[in-house]
């Protein structure tokens, strides 16, 4: 019976203190801030990728090698998400190059053999085209 009185006892304590213990403020995050010049590197070093990776998918995309238009379009894919990780990018600068990069995997899956239509492929193709035009627009291309 002690045993359980003593257990009350300090439950009650535990519960009066979690009760009374001021609640801590949650901690407040600013936003990282860059400098003009961490901005425009970043810019230019994404420009700098994006052109690398847009002229080898032209060459090797229009060449007589299916695999290496592919492997062209998988390699350019990842260059641009690495290029996004510079956290200097703006939203608009990252979300265009992801979308490319998601655009050059989607032609890659809808252009092996027998996964999709001629018309799927094709609209893959013209998806690239769209979001493309786009990076050339951030990148002083278009």
């Amino acid at each position: 019976m002690v045993v359980g009185v003593v257990g009350v006892l300090l439950g009650a304590a535990g519960l009066i203190v979690a009760l009374t213990r001021p609640t801590p403020e949650p901690a407040k995050s600013t936003a990282p801030t860059y400098t003009a010049a961490e901005t425009a590197a970043a810019h230019q070093k994404l420009c700098d990728t994006y052109k690398l990776a847009a002229r080898a998918v032209q060459v090797d995309t229009n060449g007589h090698d299916v695999a290496l238009g592919r492997v062209a379009l998988t390699n350019s894919a990842s260059m641009l998400d690495d290029a996004t990780a510079n956290p200097a990018l703006n939203a608009t600068q990252r979300d265009a190059a992801s979308v490319l990069a998601n655009a050059y995997r989607t032609a890659t899956a809808d252009g092996s053999r027998d996964v999709a239509t001629d018309e799927v492929f094709q609209a893959a193709l013209d998806d690239i085209n769209v979001k493309d035009a786009a990076m050339k627009k951030i990148c002083g291309g278009g």
